[in-house]
């Protein structure tokens, strides 16, 4: 087993190994982008609608294109400094009333509301990062049931209601709000998408740990050092392992005959019996090069 790591290419296979990596990366970026391009086209568009929400201007065109491109969009309202609506960009229910009114929802969690108008519809406020997630990942309905406090009242009165989510921007300047109302469609097998490709990224990353172990195993096996053991701790640490491995060689000094790798101290190699280090030609201390006297006894060497 040792003979066969040994020959190990590992520069090829690394290089290999970043051209797979990029290569899958790319592809998968192109595959999910693909399947949920109208999920990320909705977060982008949010997105830049919150960072210009105060100006109604600028952004008014934006959210009639953001609302007649998302199909998870039921509708968009923006409300004057007294809740009267001003701008609806679906003429959905909600932009009947002359007001858009909503009051604590009853035996739910906190964060649920009911409109003033119909006590059987209820939204969820989120928050702008929870609704970005929530769009792509759509569990709006797992988290719906995990929430809930009552199993009681989830079992009995759930069915009868319909719930949406609710979320808004307002401008402090005016007193304006922008509330957006979605119904968060799931797209068909998306989080069998989701779950292959963090397969896949799982994958990749498990031939990185085993590789990256392999590599201190043949390269402490090539050092004359106990393979089993930095192999074992790299595949248990991962860089930990490596920088560990690393300072443990720095503090010692490697054969250049043999490659074994032992004290700085030793004089001749334990492996192959190659000297090592200069001596005194007195007391036969190990000195450097550039030492001009022994540490030791002091005997000029140069």
């Amino acid at each position: 087993m040792n003979k066969w790591i040994e020959k190990i290419p590992f520069k090829k296979i690394v290089i290999f190994y970043i051209i797979l990596v990029i290569l899958v990366g790319i592809i998968l970026m192109v595959w999910i982008g693909r399947k949920f391009q109208s999920k990320i086209n909705f977060v982008y568009d949010y997105h830049t609608i919150q960072e210009n929400s105060y100006n109604w201007e600028e952004i008014k065109d934006n959210l009639q294109a953001m609302s007649d491109k998302s199909e998870d969009v039921v509708d968009i309202l923006v409300l004057d400094n007294e809740n009267k609506i001003t701008y609806t960009s679906k003429k959905s229910e909600f932009a009947d009333q002359e007001k858009f009114s909503l009051t604590k929802a009853e035996n739910m969690p906190n964060g649920y509301f009911t409109s003033s108008t119909n006590d059987n519809i209820i939204f969820r406020l989120t928050s702008d990062k929870e609704l970005m997630i929530t769009t792509v990942l759509s569990n709006f309905d797992t988290e719906i049931q995990k929430e809930s406090e009552d199993e009681v009242f989830y079992q009995e009165n759930y069915q009868e209601k319909k719930i949406f989510l609710l979320s808004y921007l307002g401008n402090k300047n005016t007193g304006e709000k922008i509330y957006f109302i979605t119904e968060m469609h799931q797209i068909p097998n998306g989080r069998t998408y989701i779950k292959y490709t963090l397969a896949i990224i799982m994958f990749l990353f498990m031939i990185y740990w085993v590789l990256l172990a392999l590599y201190i195993y043949q390269n402490a096996l090539k050092s004359k050092l106990n393979p089993y053991l930095w192999g074992g701790i790299t595949l248990i640490t991962n860089i930990a392992g490596v920088v560990i491995y690393l300072i443990y060689k720095q503090n010692q000094k490697t054969c250049f005959q043999c490659g074994a790798l032992q004290s700085k101290n030793h004089i001749y190699c334990v492996h192959c019996g190659t000297k090592l280090n200069e001596t005194c030609n007195q007391c036969g201390s190990v000195i450097n090069e550039q030492d001009h006297y022994c540490a030791r006894c002091g005997k000029k060497q140069r």
